[in-house]
């Protein structure tokens, strides 16, 4: 073990002294790549240029500069020309999530022979050598999981956030002085898009919660959206472990022979495997470290739902196998409380009870949430369309759903295939939608967001636009009293 932390620590060394010698262009001045340009700043490379295709003249470069003021950066470059100019002696570009690989500033980088690599790689390289790092990716539950797994790990002791695509990017809080020691823990939640830009980042585990189509828009087919989750793979060494979702057929071939530690978790049998997380007979259990242990009752966990044990199993194996003892798993399982804009209760009003599920952007999502609830439904659902193919969830629709309320540029999409079905009216806005679900809503009735679709027709991202059903929500019932 002390031969392996001291060939990382050397890596890391290696790694950093690369990006700090040299320009860096970050290119794309949103949430990653601010804290990429400020993590540079922070660690002593002045050479860094924040680039920026959205024209916007002086007020965007002024609001960009703004918001590095404190690092003291002023080499800031809008629009497409701007940009391609300021490739110019660079040595690696720290590319943003939401850029695609095709963008014509990305292409000119890589003819030129930049080093293009993503904030989560950037991030790798200023970890601590003994910070443990568990990622999670998948197409749902990623978000809950990782929330629940590093509510687990700061209650067994450890300096633990969640980070990456929840909450704060990982650049903004890798070298704050309570993680640069090795009793810190990062869960980091890593998509599809994070994955593509990625070199050496090697998590001590890696956790898959499942797959399903998603990103379609982005992505040429299903098996370049996979690949593209593959790649947290590309570095684990041996001794690193992939915890992953044996009921999820698409899953098996990911984890088929990978990496040796393949530790499979299930709702339904026990996979047999020597380090797997299952249920028997409405208990949790755990089997690792060559013993089977009862972790919790289903019947106690705080949120409900097939997805949400799911999720608790993935996040109870992962926290096991980096290291937390069984009783500090326990008590973080039983003492969960959730995550905005998944399945979240945001209030009553005369009998019907309205729910924010603004994360669920694809269909799997959707068909999660709708088979969390055993009362009649009032789907709000639209925003920008993923080239999904709405109809596959026809006959849930039929079946859980009591009307439809539409919103956004999907919104003739998905009353092609629901409309029928239900009985379905088009909002303009959210505050439209709300009242007029309230109005086709009865007691005892869900009033439930959950798009199936991006948020970008109408929201910066998925929290803004839960964010705004949740005040839409609070004004109604504000009213009525």
């Amino acid at each position: 073990m002390r031969a392996r932390d001291s060939l990382r620590r050397n890596d890391l060394t290696m790694k950093r002294n690369e990006l700090l010698s040299v320009p860096v262009a970050v290119f794309g001045a949103a949430r990653s790549g601010i804290a990429s340009a400020k993590l540079l700043l922070r660690q002593g490379n002045s050479r860094v240029r924040v680039l920026d295709e959205v024209p916007g003249g002086e007020s965007a470069r002024v609001r960009i500069a703004a918001a590095l003021a404190a690092e003291d950066l002023h080499a800031v470059y809008l629009g497409r020309e701007e940009c391609m100019k300021a490739l110019e002696g660079v040595g690696v570009m720290v590319k943003s999530p939401g850029i695609p690989q095709d963008n014509p500033v990305v292409l000119c980088a890589r003819e030129r022979g930049i080093r293009i690599i993503s904030e989560i790689e950037l991030a790798a390289a200023f970890a601590h050598p003994k910070a443990k790092i568990v990622a999670v990716t998948g197409t749902n539950g990623k978000t809950t999981t990782t929330a629940w797994l590093a509510h687990i790990l700061k209650g067994a002791g450890l300096n633990a956030v969640a980070c990456g695509n929840i909450g704060e990017a990982w650049a903004n809080v890798v070298d704050r002085p309570e993680f640069q020691s090795e009793n810190a823990a990062f869960a980091l939640e890593v998509s599809s898009f994070q994955l593509e830009d990625i070199e050496d980042f090697s998590p001590h585990v890696a956790v898959l919660t499942n797959l399903a189509p998603d990103h379609l828009d982005r992505y040429a087919d299903y098996a370049a959206y996979v690949a593209a989750k593959r790649n947290i793979l590309r570095a684990m060494p041996p001794q690193a472990a992939l915890v992953w979702n044996w009921d999820n057929p698409d899953s098996h071939a990911f984890a088929q022979n990978i990496l040796p530690r393949s530790c499979p978790f299930s709702a339904h049998t026990d996979p047999q495997a020597a380090e797997s997380a299952w249920v028997h007979n409405g208990v949790m259990m755990l089997r690792c470290s060559g013993g089977e242990q009862r972790l919790a009752e289903v019947s106690t966990l705080p949120l409900p739902g097939r997805h949400n044990l799911e999720n608790a199993l993935a996040a109870a194996l992962a926290a096991a196998l980096a290291g937390v003892e069984t009783d500090a798993i326990r008590r973080g399982l039983a003492t969960f409380q959730g995550v905005e804009h998944r399945i979240e209760f945001c209030g009553e009003l005369g009998g019907v009870r309205f729910y924010n599920d603004s994360k669920a952007t694809n269909l799997d999502s959707v068909e999660k949430a709708l088979q969390s609830f055993a009362d009649p439904i009032v789907l709000i659902a639209g925003g920008r369309d993923k080239k999904s193919d709405y109809a596959t969830l026809s006959d849930l629709v039929r079946t859980r759903v009591k009307a439809l309320v539409t919103i956004g540029e999907a919104a003739p999409l998905i009353e092609a295939a629901w409309g029928k079905l239900v009985p379905t009216q088009r909002a303009t806005t959210m505050e439209d939608a709300v009242r007029c679900a309230a109005e086709l809503a009865a007691a005892g009735d869900v009033v439930l967001l959950s798009p199936a679709c991006a948020s970008y027709d109408m929201y910066a991202n998925y929290e803004e636009r839960g964010r705004d059903f949740k005040a839409c929500v609070a004004r109604l019932i504000e009213e009525s009293h």
